[in-house]
């Protein structure tokens, strides 16, 4: 991928190819921020650029031998670690390589839930990297660089290594092999080992202008720009999330619909209806319960938000503006902050593989208790 596929960034793109030309990149780059900011995107470019033969200024030729094997993901001298979900007694990245280079092919902006659809993962599967990839670093990162001055490896989501992979990992920056450069790309760095974060250059990737993502939507969507200029401002900085609302997708409907009942249901109190909802919760996926969870938090915040009157400050679909309008006066300050927390730690239980029954059943009564005490 070349730096001018990149949408927007341009300040980190400058940063990325300054540190090249003079001679400063770092072994160990963080990249911080949402896939649909273009952390992954960045990281793909920047590892072109770095192993660009031909004539380079601000970007890569795209020409020489070097970019078309990027244009495919199949140079020699780069490697990927991703979370997988387990299909064998050894699980690691290359088992579903094929996948994650059509997945990137298709669109760099990808996050979780693509990539669990792309593994082809069952409906209660989560994935995380495992120890046995420690061993596959290794193994590769001790081959002589094929045809580059550099090795590059490009780690996504670092944050779900497991405990034993990520000590390992943290041996290896600390005694880095010579011309490896390792791209973390991560959307929760505080769940890095701190010995981790502290080894490495951070780089944090912002929200994409709003006037970028209106330009791009209405050069590569054909949208109309007032409407472009409506889907950047709901989309708040995230490609990814910007072209999902060109066709906002049926699960993303069933999100609020669930969500809307939930709260229909804890304000009137009625039981034996608020456990037939869990009941539908617990059947669905970790990684769905864990998307409407973080749909909750953002209504919950976009409902609170309206209450002041500041439109510009509100980032919601028109169906979630057809809901906040009769739910907002029930959020105010007395309960936005309890119902937040009681949400977080739900997502924060269902990620460490908690009982989903007893999380929801438990989270319906807190809501409860917050939304009509």
């Amino acid at each position: 991928m070349l730096f001018s596929e990149v949408i927007g960034q341009e300040e980190v793109k400058q940063r990325l190819v300054r540190s090249l030309q003079t001679g400063r990149v770092s072994h160990a780059q963080l990249f911080t921020g949402n896939t649909g900011y273009g952390t992954m995107a960045l990281a793909l470019a920047f590892a072109q650029y770095l192993f660009c033969t031909g004539e380079k200024k601000d970007d890569a030729c795209g020409a020489c031998l070097s970019c078309r094997q990027m244009q495919k993901l199949v140079h020699p001298d780069l490697h990927f670690v991703f979370p997988v979900v387990r299909k064998s007694k050894t699980p690691v990245s290359d088992d579903y390589i094929r996948e994650w280079r059509e997945m990137l092919l298709t669109n760099a902006w990808a996050g979780p839930e693509e990539w669990l659809a792309a593994m082809g993962a069952e409906e209660n599967a989560q994935a995380a990297i495992y120890t046995e990839e420690s061993a596959a670093i290794l193994r590769k990162l001790t081959l002589k660089a094929f045809e580059s001055d550099y090795k590059v490896m490009i780690i996504w989501l670092p944050e779900k290594m497991n405990s034993e992979c990520a000590n390992k990992l943290l041996k290896i920056l600390e005694e880095p092999f010579d011309k490896t450069v390792f791209l973390l790309v991560s959307e929760e760095p505080d769940r890095l080992l701190n010995t981790i974060r502290s080894r490495t250059q951070q780089i944090a990737v912002p929200p994409i202008e709003k006037a970028v993502i209106s330009r791009q939507l209405m050069a590569e969507k054909g949208i109309a720009e007032t409407k472009a200029a409506e889907y950047a401002h709901v989309a708040a900085g995230n490609w990814r999330r910007a072209v999902s609302l060109l066709n906002e997708s049926e699960e993303q409907a069933d999100r609020q619909e669930l969500f809307a009942r939930l709260m229909r249901l804890c304000w009137l109190r009625k039981m034996l209806p608020v456990n037939e909802w869990v009941n539908e919760m617990t059947g669905l996926g970790r990684e769905r319960q864990k998307s409407f969870l973080v749909h909750s938090l953002h209504v919950l915040r976009e409902s609170f938000v309206r209450n002041f009157g500041k439109g510009e400050l509100n980032y919601m679909t028109e169906r979630e503006e057809r809901f906040s309008q009769k739910f907002a006066p029930y959020i105010h300050e007395g309960n936005i902050i309890p119902l937040s927390a009681e949400f977080e730690q739900a997502y924060s239980d269902i990620a460490r593989n908690g009982n989903a029954r007893i999380i929801f059943t438990d989270l319906c009564i807190k809501v409860m208790q917050n939304i009509r005490p």
